[in-house]
């Protein structure tokens, strides 16, 4: 008995044993839960536990369908509120304001200008009221100046083919239409390339009211 016991086991061997037998169970266990090829279906795998991180692009790919046809346009939306109304510009391409025109002095050829006369007043035979009227733009020389008194004749048609409503000169003339008169015979008395002086003559025997209107036009030559 006691060669027995001196012959027993050492504590190494006691310990290899068991880290053998460890071993070996790890081994087992491993063995017992791996999972056989293609084991795996739907059923085993639990909802949404996939996530596209675990999918492969390829796969990711595939699963895109086909891009559908375009939408329907939209219902045209509210108009919106209307916006602050912009400062008023006064600067030409350059940056700059230009500078002003020339004044047409003298009156550029063919230019026509255009006005009413009236003279009126109490005077007796053989009074003369005088009145005159400026052209305000200065013609190159002075105009030939015709009265187309009220009732006619015209004594210049060619020249003066306008009327009371609408005055014409031709170029170089001062057409003076006649529209209204009482107690008076008109004459032009003074034409230059200023304006013009309109003279009535009283016709009345006593102090009575004399008048002439009408308009005018001339046409710079």
């Amino acid at each position: 008995m006691r060669r027995i016991l001196r012959h027993g086991p050492s504590p190494a061997l006691v310990i290899a044993c068991i880290a053998l037998g460890i071993a070996l169970a790890g081994t087992s266990f491993a063995a017992v839960n791996a999972l056989p090829r293609n084991s795996v279906g739907t059923a085993q795998i639990k909802n949404r536990a996939v996530t596209t991180k675990k999918i492969s692009k390829k796969t990711l790919t595939q699963l895109k369908g086909n891009r559908g046809p375009r939408g329907a346009t939209g219902a045209t939306g509210a108009t919106g509120a209307t916006g602050a109304t912009g400062a008023k510009g006064d600067k030409g391409d350059t940056g700059q304001t230009g500078p002003p025109g020339p004044f047409p002095d003298p009156l550029p050829s063919g230019r026509t200008l255009r006005g009413h006369f009236g003279s009126e007043g109490y005077a007796a035979s053989p009074a003369e009221l005088i009145t005159t009227h400026s052209f305000v733009f200065t013609l190159a020389s002075d105009p030939i100046g015709v009265l187309v008194p009220l009732g006619g004749p015209n004594p210049d048609p060619t020249h003066c083919a306008g009327s009371v409503a609408s005055p014409t000169a031709a170029p170089g003339y001062l057409c003076v239409y006649e529209r209204q008169r009482g107690s008076a015979t008109p004459f032009l008395y003074e034409v230059n390339k200023y304006g013009f002086e309109y003279v009535l003559a009283a016709t009345g025997g006593g102090t009575t009211y004399t008048y002439s209107l009408g308009t005018w036009a001339v046409t710079a030559p």
